[in-house]
């Protein structure tokens, strides 16, 4: 029978860059960005959280200090890695226009390689400066796991929720960046990539929507394209479990993502930071191990209202919790940021 672990880690770009990165959305947005909302691009309309942060360099010093919080984060999952000893880590991961665009975009997939090359070292080409000085051109080799995405697909279609399975991706990179961004946070002083990782990408928003720096395109919610519901996707987390749990191997279950982003909301909203408060709202129900509540709780229209589309990321980990009596996580931290776009959870569930 397979031993499970359930954990939870940012999948933010611009943690594994060189720090004066870690604000470029924001930068962004005020250099080319709110064209049509001009009280935006004004720090003095900003909450007074956020001008802090901002300060005199612009958000410089902030993003340092919110980078090296993620990296001991990082080390401490690593740690928990590496007394659990899995034999693969089952990776989902928020992906959006990169491995499939147009009218092709799947609800997720699940990649069913031997093995794929990837460039951890640069973001989509033109972000090269890396924390780790590495050479951004150098190509990695992650190994999959054809064998568990066998299994789990295989249930999966017994249970009528087969998934679009992907034996070579299209994306240019190998892999969308949030994907690699999991697979380096990981094994962030080793770099080692030992483990292999089965890839499950997950597009949260569809409705035919455009992401940018700014935001979302306005959300029609009479399309016939949408996203998992809260409840499709915790169900499953749920058969994943439950494919898993007769296997041989010892699984990392793992959530690579943040909850709330300033730019995962209609652009009308005019929303410059991460919603804070809804986030930690739902850390203490997700701390204190009540995520089973969440199919029901929350919707579309929540996730639009607070910029929380990417919650269905870990609400997929949640069901597979759930299914696994993990109860409350033994270790979850919740760091908020005023000036780096995203909200950042980290969690580890006692192994089952």
């Amino acid at each position: 029978m397979a031993e499970i672990l359930g954990l939870t880690v940012s999948d933010f770009p611009f943690l594994r860059m060189k720090p004066a990165n870690m604000p470029w959305v924001l930068w962004g947005n005020l250099a080319w960005g709110w064209r049509d909302q001009p009280p935006l691009r004004d720090p003095a309309h900003w909450p007074a959280p956020m001008r802090a942060e901002w300060g005199a360099d612009q958000g410089f010093a902030a993003g340092a200090a919110h980078q090296l919080r993620q990296h001991d984060q990082f080390r401490t999952l690593r740690r928990a890695l590496d007394d659990f000893r899995p034999d693969l880590l089952l990776m989902m991961y928020r992906d959006v226009h990169e491995t499939f665009a147009g009218p092709e975009r799947p609800q997720w997939w699940l990649h069913t390689h031997a093995a794929i090359r990837v460039q951890p070292w640069n973001l989509w080409t033109f972000f090269r400066d890396n924390w780790f000085e590495e050479d951004p051109d150098r190509m990695v080799t992650l190994a999959g796991h054809p064998q568990a995405a066998a299994t789990i697909a295989k249930h999966l279609g017994s249970v009528g929720i087969a998934p679009r399975l992907v034996p070579e991706s299209p994306h240019p990179a190998g892999l969308g960046h949030n994907c690699i961004a999991g697979a380096v946070h990981l094994d962030f002083d080793r770099r080692e990539f030992r483990t292999p990782i089965l890839p499950l990408g997950i597009d949260p928003f569809r409705f035919g929507r455009v992401r940018d720096e700014e935001g979302l395109s306005p959300l029609d919610l009479s399309r016939d394209d949408p996203p998992l519901t809260p409840q499709q996707a915790f169900d499953l987390g749920v058969e994943i479990a439950r494919a898993l749990r007769p296997s041989p191997w010892r699984v990392a279950i793992v959530a690579a993502g943040d909850w709330s982003h300033a730019n995962d909301a209609g652009k009308a909203q005019g929303r410059i930071h991460p919603d804070i408060e809804a986030d930690h709202a739902l850390f203490e129900q997700w701390r204190r191990g009540n995520y089973g509540a969440w199919p029901q709780q929350l919707n579309f229209e929540h996730f639009e209202a607070h910029a929380q589309w990417e919650l269905l990321i870990p609400t997929v980990l949640a069901g597979a919790m759930s299914e696994i009596g993990a109860g409350a996580p033994r270790h979850a931290d919740f760091q908020p940021t005023w000036v780096c776009n995203d909200d950042f959870v980290t969690t580890l569930f006692e192994p089952r």
